[in-house]
């Protein structure tokens, strides 16, 4: 069980190192486009496709990090009525629906990139593959699904042992 949790504590500074790494990147490139038009510096439009680039992916990313802190698809108008000990049965099947949602999009984008690649389509001012940028859609729905299956085992564990759900910072929560 330490390997696993070992494992997944490695995946999730993976995301916080990539996720600030790209933030970097969009602010970056941002602040050049925006250098670059109030000056005769030779800014092109590379950057303003890297920040486009780059944004896509911080959002595939940080869909799965958002699943990982409880941040998505809750229904407090709902949940908050209940009592704690039944809450964990909505969670429950709000994390099973976020893994079929992430195996739905990691399928989808299977069918998606080996066209894309075969086409040899490429982007307009980087002349990149459009794949590459088009993989963050499977990496962000394995990420989904990942921390989906994971908050599963987690709430699996509350009905089992009886216990309340663990404080999370997801959206909504009242601090």
């Amino acid at each position: 069980m330490k390997v696993i949790q070992s494992i997944l504590n490695i995946i999730k500074k993976i995301e916080y190192v990539l996720l600030v790494a790209i933030l970097g990147t969009i602010v970056l490139t941002t602040f050049l486009q925006v250098i670059g038009r109030f000056t005769p510096l030779p800014f092109s439009s590379k950057f303003e496709e890297l920040a486009t680039f780059a944004f896509v992916w911080a959002t595939m990313i940080g869909a799965g990090a958002c699943v990982r802190e409880g941040g998505h698809m809750s229904m407090d108008f709902v949940t908050s009525f209940l009592p704690d000990d039944k809450k964990v049965f909505f969670k429950l099947l709000n994390d099973v629906v976020a893994v079929f949602i992430g195996v739905a999009i990691v399928y989808c984008s299977a069918m998606l990139i080996p066209k894309l690649q075969r086409t040899g389509m490429t982007s307009a001012a980087m002349d990149l593959p459009l794949w590459i940028q088009n993989l963050s859609v499977p990496v962000g729905g394995s990420l989904i699904a990942l921390w989906g299956g994971t908050n599963i085992a987690g709430d699996i564990r509350c009905i089992i042992k009886k216990e309340p759900l663990p404080n999370q910072s997801g959206a909504g929560k009242e601090e």
